[in-house]
């Protein structure tokens, strides 16, 4: 019973962490903080977005070889690729890149321990844009270290799971004194597609993807489940990242981990029971959505394996709700005043009550402030009940919040 999985002591305080230090720093610098007072700030009709936004498709094939099923898609971009890697791993701390290049020169072993034939998929993308397999590593593990999200997973009154997410990413990776923008939030955009995984010519699964990165951070598998993933900060950062690469291998990737449960795995139970058993390289929030009424779930994963499994279920039994919703703190705490996206979506939850919620209006909630901020690169939304997906590209107007 895989809601009551925990490890860990989940009303324990989470440890201020070195991104709370740096977001502390940033309030100092720009001297801005978004005063959400945990009201409801969507607007009535940002869906549907202009055509411009919507994000393009390609089909993956897994019947090719491993390494020629991204070529098509990371040869046109290779340019687009480099520049965003050139900037990323400038930006990031010294000591990570240091031993992370170390490990990489070992290579072969390590890409061995990827699941499936992902270290294979890496080589041929590395190959098709004349880009380093160290530098083709370092972007498909960055979301172990920083990324900042919101995701939802709300129950209509007539039982259909519904599914969506933003993806906010690039905080201190640069800022763009120009377009007030960060920077790699910036490079990241042009990157952007869905993706169709296909098997024998049928889809098996579909993402949101950014070109060169294999993982899966946003998916859905039809008749199945639903998966996004939003980073969690605690006091261990990087240490499990660092510890891979130094050889301890019992640890698995997040993003690797959540495609190789698209591959493999058929229904939501079984999904949760994997997601809530296995241990994770970094700590992370893993949102998943079923097909049948009450199927909705956040695991939060820590460096000692899952903390914390909070169901739909347990929302309706104890709060008398219909959604699941998390940003990038454990349930447990308060949001910080300096980033308070939980009260504000909450609001708007409440407002909308079961019997309005739906994908247009759960775009709505995702394009309010803060929720929508200037790292928002992406909103996706999805219906695992039929594997539909949805996704556009996001930009926060002025005045806009700085996450």
């Amino acid at each position: 019973k895989s809601q009551n999985i925990s490890t860990r002591n989940p009303c324990k305080p989470m440890a201020i962490t070195m991104s709370a230090y740096v977001i502390l720093l940033a309030i100092a610098t720009f001297g801005t903080v978004v005063d959400a007072k945990d009201l409801c700030q969507a607007p009535d009709s940002a869906y549907p977005p202009a055509a411009d936004k919507e994000l393009k498709w390609e089909t993956i094939n897994l019947d090719l070889p491993p390494q020629d099923r991204w070529t098509h898609v990371v040869a046109p971009r290779k340019d687009e690729i480099r520049l965003m890697l050139e900037g990323t791993i400038n930006e990031l701390p010294a000591g990570i890149v240091k031993v992370l290049r170390e490990a990489i020169a070992k290579l072969p072993d390590s890409l061995d321990s990827f699941p499936q034939d992902y270290g294979e998929e890496l080589r041929g993308i590395a190959k098709a844009t004349n880009i380093s397999l160290g530098d083709i590593i370092l972007y498909n593990v960055m979301y172990e270290v920083e990324g900042a999200c919101t995701s939802i997973v709300a129950e209509t009154e007539a039982g259909e799971i519904l599914h969506a997410r933003n993806l906010d990413f690039g905080l201190f990776f640069g800022w763009d004194k120009k377009n007030k923008t960060w920077l790699l939030a910036e490079r990241l955009r042009p990157l952007l597609f869905n993706a169709d995984f296909q098997k024998g010519g049928k889809t098996l699964y579909k993402t949101t993807a950014f070109a060169g990165f294999i993982g899966v951070l946003t998916g859905v598998k039809e008749g199945s489940f639903s998966i996004t993933v939003d980073t969690r900060f605690d006091d261990n950062f990087d240490s499990g990242l660092i510890n891979w690469f130094q050889g301890n291998h019992t640890a698995k990737f997040l993003t690797f981990s959540t495609r190789n449960l698209m591959e493999t795995t058929s229904t939501y139970a079984d999904a949760l029971n994997t997601l809530a058993t296995y241990d994770s390289v970094g700590p992370a929030y893993i949102i998943i959505g079923g097909v049948k009424s009450g199927e909705g779930a956040v695991v939060t994963k820590g460096k000692w394996g899952t903390v914390d499994v909070w169901t739909l279920e347990d929302r309706r039994k104890y709060n008398n709700s219909f959604f699941v919703l998390e940003t990038n703190y454990d349930r447990w705490v308060s949001a910080p005043f300096f980033d308070d996206r939980r009260g504000p979506a909450t609001d708007c939850l409440n407002d909308l009550g079961s019997s309005a919620v739906s994908l247009p209006k759960l775009f709505n909630v995702l394009s309010g402030k803060p929720n929508l901020n200037r790292l928002t690169t992406y909103t996706t939304l999805l219906q695992p009940s039929t594997g539909h997906l949805e996704a556009y590209l996001q930009y926060c107007p002025a005045p806009c919040p700085f996450w």
